[in-house]
């Protein structure tokens, strides 16, 4: 089997990689428009890795015939893989609880005390896949999308198990490079980058140090997805004090440019990721297993709040 390191070096040698991760960027955008408060729920990384870390166990116990995660054992993965510190792990919890990201199960009998993933929260998991798997049928002309589509809960549920072992043991992954890292620490600084990508024109970007966005102005970026101007504004200047983007005249009156070192950044996170995903979807493919309890998984109509889905 090829390692890692051979797989993302592949993906990032691929002439059509950088259009390839231009589109996953602008699905992230339209997740992010479709679900704001799903997608503000996930866009750090430590949320974001905690949320794989506990997707993977309530999987793993699902396949096994218990369903249902308990605080007890979010907090166990949280803690056991170093994401988070007890409190902030007990607060995302409660957190996913009262906006309906996670449901109880029961009252009493077996399920008291768990939670599992609200229908729209599997939904946005399943697109979070079909983006990622689009890019790499893109690439090579597979159809994984197609067979995600078509599969049932449970190659949902394996692929899962091995995307977060992926990427909890991935030291790319868990500490990215600096200026990617301004982006993935703060509130939301996933669908900032995710923004400034988008606005890239990749035609010309790869051959330019210092690429042009169509983003001029940090009110109308933060206006575009509902966050303050003043966090908007912090996370830019932060990002611009190493180097990874800069104005290029006056400030809030020309484009912002992105640096060839941020954009390389970006697509070596993106590489590891697609990397990680594929190899955990060819794995689950290849090993079909009875269907066991399933799960709603949702429809976007169900983010908006048109069922019985969250509040967003």
């Amino acid at each position: 089997m090829q390692s890692l390191e051979w797989r993302i070096d592949r993906l990032l040698a691929d002439p059509q990689f950088d259009r390839a991760i231009h589109r996953l960027a602008s699905g992230f955008v339209d997740v992010q428009a479709a679900a704001p408060r799903l997608a503000s729920q996930f866009a750090t990384q430590q949320r974001w890795l905690m949320s794989h870390a506990a997707l993977s166990r309530y999987f793993r116990g699902l396949r096994a015939g218990r369903p249902g995660l308990s605080r007890a054992e979010f907090l166990e993965e949280a803690l056991g893989h170093r994401l988070a510190s007890r409190n902030t792990a007990t607060a995302f919890f409660a957190e996913a609880l009262h906006y309906g990201l996670i449901r109880p199960i029961g009252a009493s009998g077996r399920g008291a005390g768990l939670v599992e993933p609200a229908p729209s929260t599997l939904w946005a998991l399943t697109e979070w896949y079909a983006l990622h798997l689009a890019a790499l049928d893109a690439l090579d002309g597979g159809d994984r999308v197609e067979r995600l589509r078509k599969a049932d809960l449970m190659l949902l549920a394996k692929m899962e198990s091995g995307v977060a072992d992926g990427l909890l043991g991935c030291e790319l992954i868990r500490a990215p490079a600096p200026i990617y890292a301004v982006f993935a620490s703060v509130d939301d600084g996933g669908s900032l980058m995710d923004r400034l990508i988008v606005g890239l024109d990749w035609d010309a970007a790869p051959a330019q140090e210092q690429a042009l966005t169509d983003v001029t102005s940090v009110s109308a970026l933060a206006r575009r997805l509902n966050l303050s101007r003043t966090h908007t504004g912090r996370t830019v200047a932060a990002a611009a004090a190493l180097g990874g983007l800069g104005w290029s005249g006056t400030p809030g009156r020309s484009p912002i440019w992105l640096s060839r070192r941020f954009r390389a950044e970006y697509a070596q996170i993106q590489a590891a990721k697609l990397a990680i995903i594929g190899a955990a979807f060819d794995a689950a493919a290849r090993t079909p297993e009875p269907a066991s309890p399933t799960a709603v998984i949702g429809t976007p109509e169900m983010v908006h709040g048109h069922s019985d889905g969250p509040p967003c």
